[in-house]
């Protein structure tokens, strides 16, 4: 046996591993996305000052953000610290919160009891859904802790439970006693790749209608019926497949005009060529053989 031909079965075994070795380097790459998101999911930051012994802390959990509504749903409670608080750590006094929000914007903590869990609503002042998936948001917060009419330091833990958006807090300051910080909102990486993938996915398709059109008919094989019903199956598909981006979106978004709309123009041009041109295509088939015959 030669030297080339027992290398042979050495290379084929390399060229197995090779695609073998790439999934498994893809897949690592995108768990350690996925558990670098989780991580950042679960991170709770803490903004304001925490040092004063005598202060109130802030928790203030995001449930969701909804671009179509321009609002932000979160929970809020508090942990007096100090002498706001009593002996079993539950406020001293009543202590009122007052917040920017459109709803809960002012929530009265009893004295003596545990403090409960509210529910409020933040306006977004910033962002466009019919960005989608390009879109970002903002929000500005403003809190102000007062006890027997006594202004209260407050400093704020800020966690997010959205699994759609990612929010960044920022600037924070006090002034006058009132806590003020911003957070910017975009979307999970998980979100905006399926979002690409799937304008991706449109254009591929387009294209292969495309090409099935141009070999049916540059080819002159008049009605062929398997090309036809390719593209009528995609053109239909799809809708169902735009629908199924996570977030909802309204037509006329960047998806939409980014590639929805020209795909389902392609393929519906590729068809209506196809059809017309074929259909032409046949009638010169039949007459000349009815010429032939003659």
């Amino acid at each position: 046996m030669s030297e080339e031909s027992a290398a042979t079965p050495q290379r084929r075994r390399w060229l197995w591993a090779v695609p073998v070795v790439l999934a498994i380097v893809v897949t690592a790459g995108s768990l350690s996305v996925y558990f670098s998101q989780r991580a950042q999911s679960q991170t709770q930051t803490v903004l304001g000052d925490a040092s004063p012994a005598d202060r109130v802390d802030v928790l203030f959990y995001v449930q969701k953000l909804d671009p179509v509504s321009q609002t932000l749903s979160a929970q809020v409670s508090i942990d007096p610290k100090g002498r706001f608080a009593d002996s079993d750590g539950f406020p001293a006094k009543d202590i009122v919160l007052h917040q920017a929000a459109s709803k809960g914007d002012t929530i009265t903590f009893k004295a003596g009891k545990n403090p409960g869990i509210n529910d409020v609503q933040v306006l977004l002042s910033d962002g466009v859904i019919t960005d989608y998936p390009f879109d970002s948001y903002k929000a500005d917060f403003a809190f102000f802790a007062e006890s027997n009419n006594e202004a209260a330091p407050v400093d704020v833990t800020f966690a997010s439970g959205d699994t759609f958006f990612g929010l960044s807090p920022r600037d924070s300051k006090t002034s006058d006693g009132v806590f003020t910080f911003s957070a910017d909102a975009g979307r999970t990486v998980g979100m905006f790749a399926f979002a690409l993938f799937i304008m991706l996915f449109m254009w591929c398709l387009s294209i292969a209608a495309v090409i099935a059109a141009t070999f049916a008919i540059a080819g002159r094989h008049g009605l062929l019926w398997p090309s036809m019903s390719f593209m009528g199956a995609l053109l239909f598909a799809l809708v169902p497949l735009r629908n199924a981006v996570p977030g909802g979106p309204p037509i006329g978004s960047v998806i939409d005009f980014g590639a929805f709309f020209i795909a389902e123009a392609l393929i519906s041009l590729s068809l209506i060529c196809t059809v017309v041109i074929g259909y032409r295509v046949e009638l010169a088939k039949k007459k000349e053989k009815e010429a032939a015959a003659a």
